[in-house]
Parts: C-alpha cells; structure tokens; sequence
C-alpha cells in the first residue's frame, strides 16, 4: 500500500521550541540589563527570536504595533502570527512554513541569518487580517545574529515603510503619468486654432476629450484608492447591465494605445442581467485587469474579455496567453509590488482586490499556467446588501 508523502514546509523548517525553553531563554536576556535597556532605544519595532524563529523577547513599540497587552501574547509566536499575516495558518508548522513565504522578506532575511549567521536586510510586504479585512503592510526588516547564553538568538528590527511607498507612488503618477496627460491635452489644444478642416478638427476634438477624460479617470482613481484605504469611500450604486460594462471597456480600450497592434476579443452574454453595483469603481478595476494584460501581450497577441454569469455571480474575465512566474504569483495582490521595475508603482491588481472585495462585496482571483495562460476574475454578487 503507498503512503501518502505529506508536505510539511515549503521554505524554512516548522520546528518550534516548547514553552518553558523559551521562557529561560527569556529570563537570560532580560539578566542582561544592558541588552533590555538597548531593546527600548529602538524607535522601531524589534523582536528577539531564537533559532525557530519563535519571538522570546520584544519592546513596547513592538506591542504596540502588534496590538498585543502584554509580552504573554506574543512569547512562543513567530513575527508572521503574530501579526495575523494571511499565510500563517495555511500550513501546520505556522508561519514560515507556506509556500507564500518563498517571497516574504522577513522569512528570507530571517533564513539567511539563521544559516549563514550574518546580517541581512530586505523589503517586506505583509497582508494582515483585521477582523474582516485585510490589512496591508510595507516593512524594511533588518536580521543580525547574536549569542546570548552561548546559544544563537535573532534581532529582527521591523521599520514601517507603508508611508515612503505611498508618497512613492503618488509622485510616480502625478509627476509621470498625469505630467504626461496634461502634456498630451496642451498638445492637442495648441493644435486646434491652426486646423481648418473639419475632420482633422474632429479627430483632435475627440483626442482631447479622451485625454482630458483620462486625466479625470486617473485623479479620481486615486482618491477612491486613499478613501478605500482609509475607510472613508462612499459607494455610488446605481442598476447597471453586465454587458454594458464589457462594452463600455471594449470601447475604452479599442481605441487605447495600450491595446496597439494586439487584438481585443469581447464577449457578451445572450441576454444581458442588470444587478445593483457601482459602476465607476467596477469599471476602474476591470479596465485596470485589462490593462496589465495588454500590456503583458506581444505585438499581434490576443486579450479576450468576457462575462459569464451562475446562479449567484456575474463573473467578468480577462484573459491573455502570458504564464505568471510563480515568485510573481505569489505577489501579485500585495501593495507595491511590481514586475515593472522602478518605484511607485504596485498599486494596480493591490487595488482591484482591495475596491471589489471589501466594498462591492465580491472576490478577485486568478489561474496561470504555461498552457492556459492567464486569466483574472471580477466576480460580483447578483444580488449584494452593499
């Protein structure tokens, strides 16, 4: 008879120190004065770990970014659960051990000083859960070894870097991309007084609205993203038809040269089904699926857009042929993270998950293989208390 091989970590060992080792391991620390009173000079947050990764010892601005009372609550937990990150429970060894933490910076850095015994340092992106939503986190974690004891321990320094990223990317798109729209509009305006046929008078007229709408769509765009942040957004429902949405981005991204020299397929239903929702942030986070993939095509290659529906959902797809790498997979919804390179940016599929899911109530999800290709969904429920 086979066995079945069970898996029990996908990156670092799930090997965890029994309680009352970890409270010696705690009371030798604190024996050393010098070591606590330096523990409380870091602004930032700092853990001490032992070889297991499990926390013995932590400052206050560490309980307090943990939301924890006292020490007690986080003796034992590794910096993953205790921070409730998403991952931590998908395998049985907790934090460290799921296949997500291939790509988390504070599990390599916290693997390569345990291995190596050196310093290291790297950007972490975290996705917590607060009650019933999720919370996104931007750290630079810092790992060096230290002997405490004679045995080998772990200063992980924790600096919250959310606030850098986030001016990142506003300095990215006001100073690059609405810089490059407005610069589109003075373009097309400074042309208008010296044409005197009609068609070509035309064709700047609509060039200019689509640009001035553009600009429109971008600012607005960031604002939704701040309120949602913050908690703040207010939805503006209104009854909109499935099909009306795919036409409306067909028609949008027909003419866009994101979508120049590819091709875009859209398919509707048979009957179109009208459901409650708001239609501009639908339309936004479906435009902004398109738009990466498009922009993960090739010259001649397809995007198709659809929209299925069951007997809950009405479900809107885009698909390309591209294969998502796993490392990038394992990303792809965290905040400012981007295959794109430079700073600023990541804030895209970040934002598609974060708008459709906690405020019109529906999921995000995707399927890659290196025979399908990729295929993101928006599915939105038919009949949401929003």
């Amino acid at each position: 008879m086979d066995s079945e091989i069970k898996i029990s970590t996908y990156f670092d060992k799930p090997d965890r120190s029994p309680l009352d080792e970890i409270l010696i391991d705690k009371i030798n620390f604190e024996d050393h004065k010098l070591s606590s009173e330096i523990l409380e000079a870091f602004p930032e947050l700092v853990l001490i770990l032992n070889e297991n990764r499990q926390i013995i010892k932590c400052n206050k601005a560490a309980l307090v970014a943990l939301n924890a009372i006292s020490e007690k609550d986080v003796i034992g937990n590794r910096f993953g659960e205790a921070i409730n990150c998403q991952h931590y429970n998908e395998m049985p060894g907790g934090c460290g051990t799921a296949i997500s933490c291939r790509e988390c910076g504070a599990a390599k850095a916290i693997k390569i000083t345990n291995d190596t015994h050196t310093d290291c340092d790297d950007e972490c992106r975290i996705t917590s859960l607060d009650i019933d939503k999720e919370k996104h986190h931007n750290f630079h974690v810092y790992t060096k070894p230290i002997i405490i004891s004679g045995k080998n321990f772990i200063i992980l320094s924790i600096k919250d870097i959310s606030s850098e990223k986030r001016k990142e990317a506003l300095e990215r798109i006001f100073f690059h991309d609405i810089l490059n729209t407005s610069s589109a509009i003075q373009s097309i305006a400074s042309l208008l007084p010296d044409v005197s046929n009609d068609q070509d008078r035309n064709e700047l007229t609509n060039a200019l609205v689509s640009s001035s709408n553009q600009l429109i769509n971008e600012l607005n765009a960031q604002r939704e993203l701040r309120d949602a942040e913050n908690g703040n957004l207010s939805l503006k429902l209104g009854i909109t038809g499935a099909n009306n949405i795919v036409d409306t981005v067909c028609q949008f991204y027909k003419n866009n040269s994101v979508a120049e020299n590819k091709i875009l397929k859209c398919n509707k239903l048979e009957e179109d089904f009208y459901f409650t929702t708001d239609s501009s942030i639908l339309l936004r986070s479906f435009g902004n699926l398109i738009k990466n993939a498009f922009e993960a095509c090739k010259k001649n290659e397809t995007v198709t857009v659809l929209v299925k529906q069951n007997n809950s959902e009405i479900i809107f797809l885009v698909h390309n042929n591209y294969f998502i790498p796993e490392n990038i997979q394992l990303q792809i919804f965290q905040r400012s993270f981007s295959t794109k390179g430079g700073t600023g940016r990541g804030i895209g599929t970040y934002s598609v998950k974060l708008l459709v899911e906690q405020y019109l109530k529906g999921k995000v999800e995707f399927n890659s293989s290196k025979e399908d290709g990729t295929e993101f969904q928006i599915r939105v429920p038919k009949f949401a208390n929003l």
